[in-house]
């Protein structure tokens, strides 16, 4: 055989032998891995592997898998100079894949994996698993790869060597938020025990991941074991898994656990340190015996129950975590466990306690915590809070990061499908790395599913931030690509796989900008900008591409298209459509509109449909497999959690005889009451049509252009509205020239209206290119559009697309420089022309980013035609990233965006605007000029017409 032969796998007249060896002392875990390995084969061709423990029994082609010095065959092969490891050789969690040609008597070829330790070798195992076209999500969302009786991996796929993962712990959080992971756990498993957690385990290791912190609201890792309490923690530790426990569960005990066996330590029942400290630390001193001989990171500190804050005042808080943090140090001194790597989680209240006050010093220079990582997290709705200062970003024992994709808490819960695109998951997690964050990366999925994607992107971000990190701007849309060829095979059409990508942005994009739980009637205006109709047509639009490419699949991928894809697009889409139709009957039912009956039926459309599509995924797909997976309430939140949501309601109109009226005209600034007879003027039009819904009771009408007014055509349509007639006037730019006005009349029922129409026209001779024309008193820019970017001291503005509620972002990189004067910043230009001299107010809408240290803000400034700029902070005096009852701050994660606003006199004409980034982390993404009050939109305006 050739050494150039692509290496056979599988083949329908033989089966690869897989060789372990049972001697090592990390055999029990690579052996659950190999098996799941040899099921991976067999799922592909059909052909199960052999199973090897003895070097006498090798014949043919084999696999030979195992750690660096935990394998005697491996070993032999390093020492005869046949294996070269010295790529990976004392280096951290990474495998070496190479063939070897006869490596001894009677084997013809090996495949070779051999790891720097037992993670390498088993992330070397599982990326030949994802060669032959395993998915990670395999078992969690039932990804099926194509079949193929021979299994041949081409020779340039191996002899590679891979690198140490970028960051050290990288995991997630099993927020057991019920009815849905619980439910469906206790239903599959009875508990969560081992039986779960060893597909868990699984998951993590596929998705080259090593940490977990694990489910706790009612389950205890280390008591849920089937075959034995502790079954959990053996799993983990014979996986390679290092064990944590979550921000508020020091020292291995589950939070759940102090209730139900407090008894045996005192009489008191109180999570108090300072008022029973003995019984505490008794219940620590157990959960250390219990797990002291498993790989774990060990979690410091201490937080009230539940989830609480401590009780004291800040300088008691601090007081009394210094003494529980030496308490917990001694104890770990006393069990040999003072080298375990520890972590304090700087969450919520704790990070008052961490900075300190201006009264009180607070841990972070404590020499005590010298040893111990630091974990910082975001505000729950995925901004980080806090950053390493410079000086701070090489302490020895490093710094971490607590991420959300799920979130149980105020001022809203968020706890469905994912709303969190990856471009900010990039932007966000990069700002972390390049400040050095880069010890512990763990993220809140709550349920799991249907956090496929974006877990799926953090965990490749942790494992290869090379690849994927801050040299990899803009290349979310690449990531997602070959994520849907992964799932659903290489061999679709580029065109279906692109199409596909493109539902998954669009539904997280979507979701982004607002998310599910509450979205009201009234969020997207009915009134303005045409703003519910556009957001209306994209989830439709999103609706009919996710069922256009469910069809190009074949029929074993759909169970996996519905988990991935079409369930997550489409009843997000669902829920969107639901609020705006109820956003319509409303706005009808006030005129008094017949339209109010159509759009009831709508809504209550889309409730049935969000109940048969949460039914078909709990019931429909994979043979009932998920019953009680999607159970989650997702509608029309009034508390921060679920209590009291309820689907949107409707009101219907009882039709009225002889009634005719205008009912809105899309495409101005102002809507129409029922009746109205007397409309103003349209003024600077800049689209090609405009419309105007009539609504009949019953009666006819007739609807006709005045003959002087050629310019102007009338187009009786559907229109976007199922019932009542659209008319839609039309101008003629070739013919509209030294025209002034025209009019159109329409008649029904005796009822006569007349709309006046006027043009105002702007001359754009030797205008200059990107400039933006006012219309209705408004120039809107989305960031990007600049017409010149002016670089300093190495740091310029770089676009990010797709990030943001409309188009897309800028930003300042590198990121952590930030600048005190707008001279010495680097800037934006943008050129734009207003109709008539006064007061201007420019708003920017800006990522809703956090002060990222105690001493920052997220200024900008914004000045016009060379004049002093107006420096302005996006974050008000009062601001307080995370704290659920600061109202800036819950206004800002509620719409995803924080605003501000500057005040300019301007004089008609020409005008060049320069924004400058005086913070780090600012990420600009519109900003709308304007000479008076904006009406109400959630989106705001659309972005004007520019040369």
């Amino acid at each position: 055989m050739k050494s150039n032969e692509d290496f056979i796998l599988a083949a329908p007249d033989q089966a690869v032998q897989i060789y372990l060896d049972p001697k090592g002392t990390d055999y029990n875990g690579l052996r659950r891995v190999a098996d799941s390995f040899g099921a991976d084969i067999k799922l592909v061709s059909g052909i199960t592997p052999v199973m090897i423990t003895q070097l006498e029994q090798l014949a043919g082609t084999v696999v030979i898998a195992g750690p660096i010095g935990g394998n005697e065959l491996i070993d032999r092969l390093i020492a005869e100079g046949v294996l070269d490891v010295t790529a990976i050789q004392g280096k951290r969690e990474c495998f070496r894949l190479q063939l070897v040609e006869a490596p001894m008597p009677g084997v013809d070829r090996a495949l070779v994996i051999a790891g720097s330790d037992k993670r390498g070798t088993i992330y070397g195992i599982y990326s030949i698993s994802e060669t032959i076209g395993v998915s990670p999500w395999v078992y969690f969302a039932d990804v099926v790869p194509y079949r193929n009786t021979t299994l041949s991996i081409p020779v340039s796929r191996l002899n590679r060597s891979s690198r140490e993962p970028s960051v050290k712990y990288r995991g997630f959080f099993l927020n057991d938020d019920w009815p849905s992971l619980g439910s469906w756990v206790t239903h599959a498993f009875g508990d969560f025990n081992e039986d779960f957690y060893d597909k868990v385990f699984e998951l993590i290791l596929r998705l080259k991941g090593n940490f977990l912190w694990p489910a706790m609201w009612s389950a205890e890792f280390s008591l849920n074991g089937k075959s034995s309490p502790i079954a959990n923690a053996v799993h983990a530790d014979e996986y390679g898994i290092v064990m944590g426990t979550s921000h508020h569960e020091p020292l291995f005990r589950a939070g759940s656990e102090w209730q139900k066996v407090y008894a045996q330590y005192g009489t008191s029942n109180r999570w108090d340190f300072a008022r029973n400290p003995q019984a505490i630390t008794a219940f620590w001193e157990d959960g250390i015996k219990r797990n002291r001989h498993y790989d774990n990171l060990i979690t410091l500190g201490m937080r009230g129950e539940s989830d609480s804050a401590l009780e004291g005042s800040d300088q008691e808080n601090i007081e009394l975590l210094k003494q529980i943090i030496l308490t917990q140090k001694a104890l770990l001194k006393k069990y040999n466990l003072e080298h375990m790597p520890q972590v304090l989680a700087v969450y919520k209240e704790v990070e008052k306690y961490w900075y300190g006050t201006a009264e009180v010093q607070g841990l972070k220079d404590w020499e005590v915590l010298q040893d111990v990582t630091i974990l910082l997290s975001d505000d729950n709705f995925g901004n980080l809070r806090k950053i390493p200062e410079k000086h701070e970003q090489q302490r020895e024992a490093g710094w971490g990061i607590y991420y959300h994709f799920d979130y149980h808490g105020g001022p809203h819960s968020y706890e469905w499908v994912n709303v969190t695109p990856l471009e900010k998951v990039w932007e966000q997690m990069t700002m972390a790395y390049d400040y050095g964050i880069r010890d512990i990366w763990v993220v809140n999925v709550g349920d799991l599913k249907p956090m496929e994607l974006p877990l799926s992107y953090f965990m490749d971000l942790a494992y290869d931030f090379a690849g994927w990190g801050t040299g990899a701007i803009n290349q979310t849309e690449e990531y997602t690509r070959r994520w849907v060829e992964q799932q659903f095979g290489s061999d679709l059409t580029t065109g279906t796989v692109d199409g596909i990508a493109q539902v998954l942005a669009d539904y997280t994009r979507m979701n982004g900008r607002r998310k599910p739980e509450i979205i009201r009637a009234d969020t997207f205006s009915v009134l303005h900008h045409q703003e519910a109709k556009r957001v209306l047509e994209q989830a439709l639009s999103l609706e009919q591409a996710a069922a256009k490419y469910e069809l190009k699949l074949p029929s074993p991928l759909k169970d996996a298209y519905y988990q991935l894809v079409y369930y997550p697009a489409v009843a997000s889409a669902n829920v969107i459509a639901m609020q705006i139709y109820a956003g319509l009957n409303n706005l009808y039912a006030e005129r008094g509109s017949i339209l109010a009956n159509t759009y009831a039926d709508l809504a209550e459309r889309a409730i049935e449909r969000d109940k048969q599509l949460e039914q078909h995924y709990n019931t429909g797909i994979s043979g009932g497999k998920w019953q009680g997976m999607m159970s989650s309430p997702h509608v029309g939140y009034v508390n921060w959690n679920a209590d009291g949501w309820s689907y949107p309601e409707v009101t219907r109109v009882i039709p009225a005889q002889e009634a005719i009226m205008i009912v809105g005209v899309e495409g101005t600034e102002q809507g129409y009451t029922a009746g109205t007879a007397g409309l103003p003027a349209f003024t600077n039009l800049q689209q090609e049509s405009y419309e105007i819904t009539v609504s009949s009771g019953g009666a006819g009408f007739e609807y006709e252009a005045a003959s002087s007014a050629d310019w102007i055509r009338l187009d009786r349509t559907q229109g976007w509205i199922d019932s009542g007639v659209t008319i839609r006037v039309s101008v003629d730019w070739e013919k509209v020239q030294g025209a002034a006005s025209g009019h159109i009349t329409l008649s029904g029922a005796g009822n006569t209206v007349t709309v006046q129409v006027t043009l105002e026209w702007t001359s754009l001779t030797n205008m200059p290119p990107v400039t933006f024309i006012e219309t209705h008193h408004t120039v809107s820019i989305e960031a990007e559009h600049t017409a010149s970017r002016v670089a300093k001291s190495g740091v310029e503005w770089k676009t990010i697309s797709n990030y943001g509620r409309t188009l897309s972002s800028v930003k300042m990189l590198p990121a952590g420089i930030s600048f005190d004067q707008p001279e010495e910043a680097p800037y934006l230009e943008y050129r734009l022309l207003v109709h008539q001299d006064g007061e201007y107010s420019l708003t920017a809408y800006i990522a809703p980013t956090n002060q990222l240290s105690p001493v920052s803000g997220l200024r900008y400034a914004a000045g016009f035609d060379g004049e002093t700029p107006v420096t302005a902070d996006a974050l008000p005096p009062n601001y307080e990233g995370g704290n659920h009852d600061n109202e800036p701050w819950c206004r800002a994660v509620m719409d995803n965006i924080h605003t501000q606003v500057t005040r300019h006199r301007l004089d008609k004409g020409q005008h060049t605007l320069r924004v400058y980034g005086l913070d780090a982390g600012l990420v600009l993404q519109k900003l709308v000029l304007s000479s008076g009050p904006l009406p109400y939109s959630y989106l705001r305006p659309v972005e004007s017409f520019h040369t």
